[in-house]
């Protein structure tokens, strides 16, 4: 039997929780303490290809646009209108959230949201050239102090596509918070990914389940570091400059931006929408705008 003092011992030695303390149990940060401005004010622009868009992110070539519809579109658009360049549909991906393109090699990383993957793709072919766990993927919870979800109060652009497989079951949605059928041997599968950044070889990753942001190593897959997310239903993410140093975080549900140190994971800056904009789904900088797409169909912009 191990003694007390050894087995405290053993626990001060361990370095998982101390290293990675979002990946046990992400802590929101004390949001009341950061300073907050108002956005500017909301500019509807156009619709996006598809229904149900859910990632942005803008190199040279134009806005890419992913959709988490049953096909999974990958849109390059011009932003100043919403013109289509070209698309591709990918491979392996399930309910897409959140498209990185990597500035080494022009290679995607892709948010599978329902089978709890990360895609690793090559846009120029469309093959897949690598999968990947997510970490800390599994099921939301609720916590005492969540907000309430916002809702975009914009009609869909497009007429309702018909949807995929829920990843829960619907008998599932009927019961209590938290409860699972009796008939059930297994877990719910749960969720994944809602955002990539990436920055030389580091990935970093918005995981909504572990209310935390991971960093990745993109070359081993191991985690590097975890900070938690400001809310409960982290979206897409934006450098602030180009170095890197720090990103902007969306919240859903809380409908702001947050500005994150990327190295610390510190909090010390809030951007709040009006609560009548559109919900926060991708978002990416562009030219002095924050451009946003909602889960309808639309894209919409503030200026920074």
């Amino acid at each position: 039997m191990i003694e007390r003092r050894h087995f405290l011992g053993i626990l001060a030695s361990l370095p998982t929780l101390a290293a990675f303390p979002g990946a046990v149990f992400a802590r929101a940060p004390d949001l009341s303490r950061i300073p907050t401005r108002p956005s500017g004010p909301i500019e509807i622009l156009y619709r996006t290809p598809h229904g149900k868009p859910n990632g942005l992110d803008k190199t040279d070539e134009g806005m890419w646009v992913i959709d988490q519809g049953p096909e999974n579109w990958i849109s390059l658009i011009d932003p100043a209108d919403g013109r289509l360049i070209r698309e591709f549909q990918p491979s392996n991906v399930r309910s897409a959230s959140g498209i990185c393109v990597d500035d080494e090699d022009g290679t995607m990383w892709i948010g599978s949201t329902y089978n709890r993957l990360i895609v690793h793709l090559d846009p120029r072919t469309s093959q897949t050239i690598a999968a990947y766990q997510t970490p800390g993927a599994g099921l939301i919870y609720r916590m005492a102090g969540d907000v309430e979800g916002h809702r975009t109060p914009l009609e869909p652009a497009y007429p309702e596509a018909p949807r995929p497989p829920s990843a829960l079951p619907g008998n599932v949605a009927r019961l209590p918070n938290g409860q699972v059928a009796l008939d059930r041997i297994d877990a719910p599968p749960g969720t994944g990914a809602h955002c990539i950044l990436q920055k030389g070889k580091l990935l970093y990753v918005a995981v909504p389940p572990a209310r935390s942001v991971f960093v990745i190593d993109k070359t081993d897959w191991v985690v590097q570091d975890s900070y938690p997310s400001a809310g409960n239903r982290p979206h897409d993410m934006t450098w602030t400059d180009a170095a890197k140093t720090h990103f902007w975080a969306s919240d859903s549900n809380l409908n702001a931006f947050f500005r994150q140190n990327a190295t610390s994971g510190e909090i010390d800056a809030r951007i709040q929408l009006p609560d009548d904009s559109p919900v926060i789904h991708g978002a990416k900088l562009h030219d002095g705008y924050m451009y946003c797409c909602d889960d309808v169909g639309w894209m919409f912009r503030f200026r920074m």
